[in-house]
């Protein structure tokens, strides 16, 4: 589980941070605020995507490095 009071910058890595689901707006929000704005009522939209890329960020980096062959 990432550490919930680094920004979401130093957790998504260079590779990642091309991806549509990368806003560069929330990359100062900690990992901590984007879990409380994607729960809200409603979720936010571009929240749910980043704290996703955080979570799925080493299989991202996995999937990524397949298609170099």
């Amino acid at each position: 589980m990432p550490d919930e009071d680094v920004s979401a910058d130093d957790l998504i890595s260079g590779s990642l941070k091309r991806s549509k689901s990368y806003h560069a707006d929330y990359s100062n929000k900690t990992y901590k605020e984007l879990k409380e704005l994607a729960a809200a009522t409603p979720p936010d939209k571009k929240a749910r995507q980043m704290k996703k890329l955080i979570e799925q960020a080493e299989r991202l980096r996995a999937k990524g490095k397949g298609r170099r062959s």
